[in-house]
C-alpha cells in the first residue's frame, strides 16, 4: 500500500445535500403566489423555495403539498436533471468539495429531502464521475480507492463498488412528507456511526484523528444540523471534528461545531 504523507492524519468523511448545493437542478416546485387578493400559480427553483417557504406571501397549491413536489416524483426526470445540469455546467458550492471527496476515495454520503431511491442517487453520482471526471482524474480515483478499500477489478467495477460503499439517505423516499430537517439529522446520526465501522475496516495507522463535514444551502437544515451535532451526535463522539457548511448564500460559511 502506497504510504501518504505524514500531515495527512485526518481521516475525513464527507455528507452532502443536493440540490444547490452539488448541482443546481432545474427541477420545480409548484406554488402557489398572493397577487392582490387571488392566489396564482408559480413555480420556484430550489434555492428559491428555500428562501421563499416561510414567506407569508406564498403557500402550497391549494394548501396541500402533495401539489407542489410533483417534478420530484419521477427517478428518470431526476437523471435527465442531472444531465442537464452538468451540461450547463450548473455547479453548486459544494461541487468541487464533491468531486474532492470522490477522487480521494473517501467515505461519502448523500442526505437529501429528495424522494429519489438510493439507487437513483448512485446512478447521479456515476453520471457526474463518467461525464465530468478526466481520465486523469478517474486513475488517481482507482488509485486512492485501491489504497482504501479490498476492491478489485477493472476500473469501471472499482468505481462501482466505491460508490455501492458510500451512504445514500434520500429521507422522503419512503415517507413524502417527513420532517426533513429532523430526518437530516437523524441521516447524519446514522452515517457517524457507518463511518467509525468503515474507518475500522481502513489502513488506521495513517491517521490520529477523524472529522466529518456537512454542507446544506438551506439555513433551517443547518441551523438544525448545528443543533443535532452540538446537543447529541458530539457528545457521542467527542474525538470526532464536526464540520458544518452553510452554502445558502451561494458560497460557504464554515463552522466548527463542539458539543455542549
Amino acid at each position: 500500500m502506497k504510504r501518504r504523507l505524514l500531515y495527512e492524519i485526518t481521516m475525513r468523511a464527507y455528507s452532502f445535500d443536493w440540490d444547490d448545493n452539488i448541482l443546481h437542478m432545474p427541477t420545480m416546485i409548484h406554488m402557489d403566489k398572493m397577487d392582490g387578493d387571488e392566489w396564482s400559480k408559480v413555480k420556484l427553483t430550489t434555492s428559491e423555495y428555500a428562501e421563499l417557504k416561510n414567506s407569508p406571501e406564498y403557500r402550497y397549491p391549494d394548501n396541500d403539498i402533495k401539489n407542489a413536489f410533483t417534478e420530484f416524483n419521477d427517478d428518470r426526470e431526476f437523471i435527465r436533471n442531472v444531465e442537464e445540469s452538468l451540461e450547463n455546467q450548473d455547479f453548486a458550492p459544494s461541487f468541487n468539495d464533491f468531486k474532492e471527496a470522490l477522487i480521494k476515495a473517501k467515505p461519502m454520503s448523500i442526505i437529501t429531502a429528495r424522494p429519489q431511491s438510493p439507487d437513483t442517487l448512485k446512478e447521479g453520482v456515476s453520471i457526474i464521475i463518467e461525464n465530468h471526471f478526466s481520465d486523469e482524474e478517474k486513475e488517481e480515483m482507482v488509485e486512492n480507492i485501491s489504497d482504501n478499500y479490498d476492491f478489485t477489478g477493472t476500473q469501471d467495477e472499482i468505481i462501482k463498488k466505491y460508490i455501492e460503499s458510500n451512504y445514500y439517505y434520500p429521507v422522503s423516499f419512503n415517507n413524502r412528507y417527513a420532517d426533513i430537517k429532523k430526518e437530516k439529522g437523524n441521516a447524519l446520526d446514522d452515517f457517524v456511526k457507518k463511518v467509525i465501522l468503515s474507518f475500522e475496516k481502513m489502513d488506521k495507522d495513517e491517521y490520529n484523528q477523524m472529522s466529518v463535514g456537512f454542507s446544506d444551502d438551506d439555513t433551517d437544515n443547518v441551523k438544525h444540523m448545528i443543533k443535532k451535532v452540538k446537543e447529541e451526535i458530539s457528545k457521542r463522539y467527542p474525538e470526532i471534528k464536526f464540520y458544518i457548511y452553510d452554502t445558502s448564500e451561494k458560497g460557504k460559511n464554515k463552522l466548527i461545531v463542539h458539543s455542549t
